[in-house]
């Protein structure tokens, strides 16, 4: 046969070689293209550590995808072999992520008692997806470029390979418990491991010998709060010095043995100082003390009492029993920071140990910021952290690379300045955890009254509802919006509850606005509110703007424009707040509402922002809650201009007919076309103020569709509140999060607080069934309840602040915010007037 003959009739390709004529060719190349291209970005954008295994995994797989593609668009004779290796790669890192979801998940439920759903169902949609993007595409290559046949090797594998994956998951469960520490009490009969039975049998035999041998916290001797002797009206008196808390950062010598069979525990307790108080006329002379006590078990108890007998002041006592102890080994960094459970576990050292509430104080738990969009979102620990808190040297250097690549979002703007911190040479071993040793601890407290309280995660494990528990909840939180406020009317942005440190500056109009209204509508004393609530009206109406008959509020008075925001919620506390402060701000109030008139699309939606030198509007989307704030502020001012109609005319209020308008083709846009979608039926964006708006329209401005929409929204968000069946910790109950790993923030919880209480006060005025509702409202009050700082549980907080009633954005996260709090507080005021008639006048117990 020629070679001419030969070249016309080529010999088929074997099946275990296929020809690229036989390949797909434009579909494999677009498809395995899209795939090389989503490996690449993941590589690069969704770890924050350099070079990890799946940064370079991804990159691999996004290599041998890109060549499958190119490959295939040329029609090369390499595209079998590229695509066959390709594929099975594939499979091989969907197989090794497979196991570390599985194990790594394994791990995190053996740590934190459970995932819970949330979490759960995360982990499995990560898992689909990677098997979306890994599996299909293997196969396909695999089938097309390799000889199809049975290998009954290979399937009787299987079974043993699906027995070596649950072993290995089982043991990595198993790594996650602690190994117990020997306590006092008996357990023969108990659940040995269960934290809720060690707190009750420790508990009992604690708060019972402290009664015993301590007869009234009397007894103990008194710290010296008296001061210098100061001039008041009609004589003179000593000054009352300020005693410093319990808190304090340093590490104490306390590390558990467990072959010595001895109990553990730390005390920390007030004694007086050494070195006269820095601040003599203000300051008491005394200082937290902290001390170690290693016993026999039976005789732990004893122990700490006659520690607390001899050498303790009379003030607040806090007590960790050591019950469980882990050594912490790195896995990979998205699994290291979840190595302590935030508020629950202390972390040691060879020598020494810091106990959860400190690590709490000092923001332990929330050392990585992993996505930039995100900017509140703060999670987990850092093994560099925890050594430089631990008194280890840690490098200037290190530190500052370390803290830069948790923060992402930072990062980039460093590089991009290319003022990043150089990569240490030895930042790997700093960030092992090898050498640390997580504790797990029962958490009691001794009021300064001599009260006995079981704490966990800072605050009362058991809260109980009663009348007189709310009702000092709402004084205390009122009280702590009064205290926050400065001399000109601004509210403290934040709080330290720790330290005292404060940031006054960063304020704006709809925050301070938000603060004055849940002030005006549910202040307690008649003279506070007025004194408070006159000093934020007249610090926002400094800051209206003349426009012709439009009067914007703008932060700055150089502003050139001015946004819907900033004018729509301060209307709404100027509105709420007339009853306290009479008629001064009408006129201003006037002006704010032909502002939002003018903003008001012909559809009923709202423009954003109004250029106020050209005075014209701007266009573009719509701000997040302002749409709901001007239909509120709104119907405010229509009802103002029916129940008064000679004060708003005199004040240059628009007539009812022109407000009544506005609000109903507000109201028909946002029950119309704004949400008319399909996901309506699965998700909801932020739409409490729609709520408030239509409960506050309930008098005058009636809307069917309107007040439907907000019982929707507020029936789906209540799926969301975790409670007995969603599989989480009991503190956890009434808040929002996704499992057991991240601790539940307190605004989504006190923002459904507000939304439910509207939906409830609606649904009663349509003569629907509200008994679910209220009922779910309790569990969502007693979660507020436990989030609020209160004396049973601020025993480490600030004497130069009113931290009391305030609201930390979670368990773990301790900052104060002014927003926090006052949503908390519009959830206890309006959400607990719905169980208020339930609750029992006081709980037992209950002084």
């Amino acid at each position: 046969m020629s070679t001419g003959q030969a070249e016309a009739n080529p010999k088929p390709a074997g099946p275990a070689d296929p020809s690229p004529r036989q390949l797909p060719r434009w579909s494999l190349a677009l498809l395995a293209g899209l795939h090389g291209l989503i490996f690449a970005w993941a590589g690069a954008k969704l770890p924050w550590s350099d070079w990890s295994s799946f940064t370079i995994v991804c990159y691999l797989l996004a290599l041998g995808h890109g060549l499958t593609a190119v490959s295939a668009a040329l029609g090369l004779r390499a595209l079998a072999p590229i695509w066959r290796v390709s594929s099975a790669f594939g499979l091989i890192v969907f197989g090794w992520l497979a196991w570390e979801l599985s194990s790594s998940a394994s791990y995190l439920a053996g740590l934190y008692g459970s995932l819970g759903e949330g979490i759960g169902a995360g982990l499995l949609a990560v898992a689909g997806l990677v098997a979306l993007l890994s599996v299909p595409i293997s196969a396909w290559g695999l089938a097309a470029t390799w000889r199809r046949s049975y290998n009954p090797g290979a399937a009787a594998a299987m079974p043993l390979l699906l027995c070596v994956w649950t072993l290995g998951a089982l043991r990595q469960a198993e790594n996650g418990h602690a190994e117990p520490t020997p306590l006092p009490g008996e357990f023969d009969l108990l659940d040995r491991n269960n934290p809720s039975v060690q707190n009750d049998v420790v508990e009992a035999l604690l708060f019972a010998e402290l009664s015993k041998q301590i007869e009234h916290w009397g007894v103990l001797p008194e710290v010296p709060t008296e001061g210098p002797i100061q001039k008041v009206k009609g004589g003179y008196r000593h000054a009352k010095l300020r005693v410093p808390s319990l808190f304090t950062t340093a590490p104490v010598a306390c590390v558990p043995d467990l072959e010595s069979g001895e109990s553990a525990a730390v005390v920390t307790y007030l004694v007086l100082s050494k070195k006269p108080s820095a601040k003599p006329d203000e300051i008491a002379a005394v200082e937290p003390a902290t001390r170690c006590i290693r016993a026999a078990p039976a005789e732990l108890i004893p122990a700490i009492v006659a520690l607390i007998e001899s050498e303790a002041l009379r003030a607040p006592v806090k007590i960790d029993v050591i019950s469980g102890v882990a050594p912490l080994r790195s896995r990979v960094p998205a699994l290291d920071m979840f190595s302590l459970r935030p508020g629950l576990d202390g972390v040691c050292d060879e020598h020494h140990c810091l106990m959860p509430w400190q690590l709490v104080a000092l923001s332990q738990f929330t050392a990585n910021l992993p996505l930039p969009f995100v900017p509140d979102f703060r999670v987990g620990i850092s093994a560099v952290e925890l050594r430089d808190a631990l008194g280890f040297e840690v490098p200037e250097q290190v530190l500052r690379y370390d803290r830069e690549q948790r923060n992402p979002g930072r990062l980039a703007r460093l590089i991009e300045s290319g003022k990043a911190t150089e990569r240490p040479a030895d930042i790997e071993a700093w960030r092992l955890l090898e050498g640390l040793t997580r504790i797990e601890t029962l958490s009691y407290m001794v009021t300064r009254n001599g009260l006995h309280t079981s704490l966990v995660r800072m605050h009362k494990r058991e809260v109980r509802l009663s009348q007189n528990s709310l009702d000092q909840a709402r004084e205390a939180a009122d009280v702590h919006i009064a205290k926050a406020q400065l001399k000109d009317g601004r509210f403290r942005y934040t709080l330290d509850p720790f330290t005292g440190d404060q940031e006054l500056n960063n304020w704006n109009l709809p925050r301070q606005a938000g603060t004055t209204l849940v002030m005006c509508e549910l202040g307690n004393d008649a003279r506070r509110t007025r004194r408070v609530a006159g000093l934020s009206l007249k610090f926002m109406a400094r800051h209206a703007r003349e426009a012709g008959e439009l009067t914007p509020l703008t932060k700055r008075a150089r502003s050139e424009q001015a946004d819907l925001g900033s004018t729509a919620l301060p209307a709404i506390a100027f509105a709420r707040c007339r009853e306290h402060i009479g008629n001064k701000h009408d006129r201003t109030f006037a002006g704010m509402t032909r502002f939002l008139l003018a903003m008001q699309r012909d559809n009923g939606s709202f423009y954003p922002l109004y250029d106020i030198a050209g005075g014209h509007i701007i266009d573009g989307p719509e701000p997040m809650y302002a749409g709901g704030q001007a239909i509120f502020a709104l119907s405010l001012a229509e009802k103002l201009a029916l129940d008064e109609p000679d004060a708003a005319a005199a004040a240059g209020l628009p007539s009812a007919e022109v407000l009544h308008e506005a609000v109903e083709r507000a109201m028909a846009f946002y029950t119309g076309p704004y949400w008319a979608t399909f996901v309506r039926d699965f998700f909801w964006l932020e739409e409490n103020w729609h709520c408030m708006a239509a409960r506050a329209s309930l008098e005058h401005h009636r809307n069917d569709a309107y007040e439907r929409y907000c019982i929707d929204y507020m029936t789906y968000k209540a799926r969301l509140v975790l409670d007995e069946s969603s599989d989480v910790a009991r503190e956890f109950h009434g808040g929002y999060s996704f499992g057991n790993i991240l601790t539940p923030v307190n605004t989504p919880a006190a923002g459904f607080g507000e939304g439910m209480a509207a939906a409830i006060a609606l649904k009663q005025a349509r003569g629907e069934d509200i008994s679910a509702d209220v009922e779910q409202m309790h569990t969502v009050i007693e979660f507020l309840l436990r989030q609020q700082w209160n004396q049973d549980n601020c025993f480490a907080c600030t004497p130069h602040r009113t931290v009391v009633g305030g609201f930390s954005e979670s368990m773990s996260a301790p900052e104060i915010r002014i927003d926090y709090t006052q949503h908390a507080w519009s959830a206890l005021g309006h959400g607990g007037a719905w169980i208020y008639d339930e609750l029992p006048t006081k709980a037992p117990g209950e002084e």
